[in-house]
């Protein structure tokens, strides 16, 4: 790992100072996570949306909830890169798709799909590359003194997603007049069937997918920072950064006579 590279501040921090790091990362480098993000999102639920009869686009707003840890993949492999001073376009970061989703892309979605520490532990799975007894002890040591902040961060952006939705479906609904309130609200369910409208399941399907792909970046952005800063309490990787520049601070003046 070519530390020197590094982009970022590396020194000790607390866990909600490295959270707030994370959150820097994205104000940063937005530009380079959010149109792969958006574009590699539009790829899947286009051809969904066009295809799939209208009275089920209630699942495909389930499907895009349990498929998120893909995009998480994606978002977090962008972030890696750009920590390292690698840059990275939008092109080649969805070329990049079929290497990133290598390994342990089923688990993602079965039996860590309801992990509250998976936003953590997903560097572990997917940039070490550790597989059996050796990701397990990997996980235990850098978990285990952040672990509820891993769950508190996973809860709270989660209800960050929820209120965010409900309230942009709440501020459209300020907008219709009240002579217009009671039959607007009608139309909201199918008087045949006794269900919700597809176009209200299409409208809130809208709303839940365009705030979870402005949190998302957060979240793991958030969650790799947690991991940035346990790998430099556990490897003194602000310790050697400071060696290197004193090294290369002493060549200078070598070089120079001084």
């Amino acid at each position: 790992m070519q530390l020197d590279q590094i982009t970022a501040n590396i020194r000790l921090r607390s866990s909600w100072e490295a959270v707030d790091l994370g959150f820097s990362m994205i104000q940063r480098w937005w530009a380079s996570v959010y149109p792969a993000l958006i574009l590699f999102n539009l790829f899947i639920f286009i051809p969904l949306f066009i295809f799939i009869p209208s009275q089920y686009y209630v699942y495909v707003m389930l499907f895009f909830w349990w498929i998120k840890p893909y995009s998480h993949r994606l978002i977090l492999h962008i972030l890696s890169q750009k920590l390292f001073n690698n840059d990275l376009s939008t092109g080649q970061a969805l070329r990049d798709i079929p290497s990133v989703f290598r390994g342990n892309t089923f688990g993602a979605i079965t039996f860590r799909r309801f992990s509250f520490s998976r936003g953590f532990n997903l560097p572990i799975w997917q940039l070490e590359g550790l597989k059996g007894k050796a990701r397990a002890k990997r996980q235990d040591l850098l978990l285990g003194a952040v672990h509820s902040e891993a769950i508190w961060l996973t809860v709270g952006l989660f209800l960050i997603e929820i209120i965010l939705t409900f309230s942009l479906l709440g501020l459209f609904l300020l907008f219709v007049p009240d002579s217009h309130f009671e039959s607007f609200m009608s139309h909201f369910f199918s008087p045949e069937l006794g269900s919700i409208e597809a176009w209200v399941t299409l409208a809130i399907s809208a709303v839940y997918s365009a705030v979870a792909l402005l949190i998302e970046p957060f979240y793991i952005a958030a969650n790799f920072a947690l991991y940035i800063n346990r790998r430099t309490q556990l490897e003194a990787w602000d310790i050697e950064l400071s060696f290197r520049k004193m090294a290369t601070r002493l060549s200078e003046k070598k070089d120079t006579g001084i």
